[in-house]
């Protein structure tokens, strides 16, 4: 049987075409509701026993699932047994303030120069380096290091280093063949601007170092450190 807003529309649209007179709507804001299904009445829990989930709200009684939170155990929980990381004993340290530098082989650098990928007759910096593939990128590296011996069957022709540190006998090698090598500090800023210049929006001044050891390995002549041959003294040394 139909309703009386059933029959309303029905009636509604056998006259109008028929009279030429537009029925009016039925719906208005006293038969608006939300569709049916679309809305879910929250679960109350802890309100009392009357709604089945009074008391100990669906958790049962005590356990792990009972507890406030999520019930899983954090990362490592062995179910009260000694967990794994605290079984074995540890030993040593990680030295977060080491250092590590990019090996370049001085029969490399001799072979890039006979290439002719580094000028010679130029400084050869570190960006000179990076940018000639000479040393693949300083991903975690705090500079470049010249290490090795020379290749006997290259030129080795006399070049001004400027590179982070040197090994003795690379050091050697190119101070014997008339060049010259000096140990230059940077930090992250100057040796970004050091290989991407281009990448810089204004030039920066490369900072001295500020670490006792650093200051002392700079400016030691022995390690052919840039302080000690410009001069530049730094805190108490004066």
């Amino acid at each position: 049987m139909l309703g009386l807003s059933s029959l309303r529309a029905a009636l509604a649209a056998a006259i109008e075409p028929a009279m030429g007179v537009r029925a009016m709507s039925t719906t208005h804001l006293g038969n608006l509701a939300p569709a049916k299904g679309s809305n879910k009445v929250n679960l109350r829990r802890g309100r009392g026993e009357g709604s089945t989930k009074g008391g100990q709200a669906g958790r049962g009684h005590k356990g792990q699932n009972a507890r406030s939170g999520t019930g899983k155990p954090t990362p490592g929980f062995a179910g009260g047994q000694t967990p794994l990381y605290r079984l074995f004993p540890k030993r040593g340290f990680v030295n977060f303030t080491r250092r590590a530098y990019a090996p370049l082989q001085l029969a490399t650098l001799q072979r890039w120069i006979a290439l002719g990928r580094i000028n010679p007759a130029e400084p050869i910096t570190i960006g000179a380096v990076v940018r000639s593939n000479a040393v693949h990128g300083l991903s975690k590296q705090a500079g470049v290091k010249l290490v090795g011996k020379p290749d006997t069957s290259l030129p080795l022709p006399p070049v001004k280093l400027e590179l982070s540190r040197f090994s003795k006998g690379a050091a050697d090698a190119v101070i014997a063949a008339g060049g010259e090598v000096e140990a230059v500090y940077h930090n992250n800023l100057s040796l970004r601007q050091e290989v991407w210049p281009e990448k810089m929006a204004r030039p920066v001044k490369s900072a001295l170092p500020i670490r006792r050891t650093d200051i002392e390995f700079y400016s030691n002549p022995e390690n052919h450190g840039y302080l000690a041959k410009r001069g530049i003294v730094i805190g108490k040394q004066a």
